[in-house]
């Protein structure tokens, strides 16, 4: 489940104050499993309290942990119930005049350092490492994505567009109940060598290689999948790319368990890319990490992987007005190694 409200006070602890204000959606949603448009969440050492409007009132009442104290009431009720703590901690990250209105309301007019202090390195270190709740949540999301692959690819005719194709596949998901975790990446042929290519117009044709990079979001959380499939025929040295791009994949999954540095284990396939004499193709990071938001902690820097988190593994190659190949795995960070919650075929799949 979201966070309980003793829970949510470890917020003050971690980030050394005696109060805290959480305004952004994403906070929001790991503490308290709710998705609302407006609301602000107090922490004070005498609990934790949620103001909303009358919109969203009667419903987070049933939906959020009676240990939450839930207040009619906005960003200004939220703010005035922190004025009697010393220390303060809000998100850095906020609007700007959110921010200072909320400076003012507390009484802290101009003070930025000392009494107030950034809440949200404490929030993403915690929204990390993931709870059984929020790993189910995530199985749940990918899962959905993984049965979309296999419903699109019935889809799949000369002359569909990139438009045509991308709604279809959201349209699957959200069938299955879901909603988007973001806006599908569908690519064709030479689209495909832009790794965030927008989608067009553009007709599928034989020889193409389709990528779509796609994920759904359940109960908050996302999900995040790439497959790469060729259209009616292969051409010259795309399957040698393919078998390359699926290779270091596998390489870098293989790399991943707890206490292993992030930039290590791109680095493995970094140095396999360059022994393929192709590491200028492998324009991007190695993948990121995947809760509430599609991009968050962890990522691959110099920060040692922590088991319960859960990260994707995105080895990609690209040639300019040519062709792209991506394969996207999204997997769970455990002591043995690197539980792949992506279930889908990543071999090559030749359309006829």
């Amino acid at each position: 489940m979201p966070l309980n409200a003793d829970e949510c006070r470890r917020i003050l602890d971690m980030a050394k104050v005696d109060g805290a204000l959480i305004f952004t959606e994403p906070n929001r949603i790991y503490l308290t499993g709710y998705a609302s448009t407006q609301a602000a969440i107090a922490v004070t050492g005498k609990g934790a309290f949620y103001f909303t409007d009358k919109r969203y009132l009667s419903e987070a009442r049933e939906r959020i942990s009676a240990e939450y104290e839930i207040r009619e009431g906005s960003i200004t009720e939220a703010c005035k119930s922190l004025k009697k703590c010393a220390r303060v901690g809000v998100e850095f990250n906020m609007p700007h005049n959110q921010y200072r209105y909320a400076l003012g309301v507390m009484g802290k007019p101009g003070t930025v350092f000392g009494c107030v202090k950034d809440v949200s390195p404490a929030l993403y270190e915690m929204r990390s490492v993931k709870s059984a709740y929020e790993l189910g949540c995530i199985e749940k999301a990918q899962s959905i994505t993984d049965a979309a692959f296999t419903e699109i690819l019935k889809f799949i005719r000369e002359g569909v567009s990139e438009t045509e194709l991308a709604a279809r596949l959201e349209y699957i998901m959200q069938s299955k109940g879901a909603t988007l975790a973001f806006d599908t990446i569908m690519a064709f042929g030479e689209n495909g060598a832009k790794p965030h290519a927008h989608r067009s117009e553009r007709a599928l044709k034989e020889g193409d290689f389709i990528t779509m990079d796609f994920g759904a979001r359940w109960h908050g959380y996302c999900s995040d999948m790439t497959r790469t499939v060729a259209f009616k025929s292969l051409e010259g040295r795309k399957a040698d790319v393919y078998a390359a791009v699926l290779e270091a994949n596998r390489r870098g999954i293989a790399f991943l368990r707890a206490g292993v540095i992030g930039k290590q284990a791109e680095n493995c396939v970094r140095e396999f890319f360059k022994e393929s004499g192709v590491e200028k193709n492998f324009t991007h990071s190695l993948g990121h990490g995947v809760g509430i938001d599609i991009h968050e902690q962890p990522y691959y820097n110099s920060q040692p992987l922590r088991e319960g988190q859960v990260i994707t593994v995105e080895p990609g190659l690209y040639f300019d007005g040519d062709f792209g190949i991506r394969i996207e795995d999204m997997v769970k960070i455990t002591q043995d190694g690197a539980d792949n919650l992506t279930k889908s075929d990543k071999s090559l799949i030749i359309l006829k």
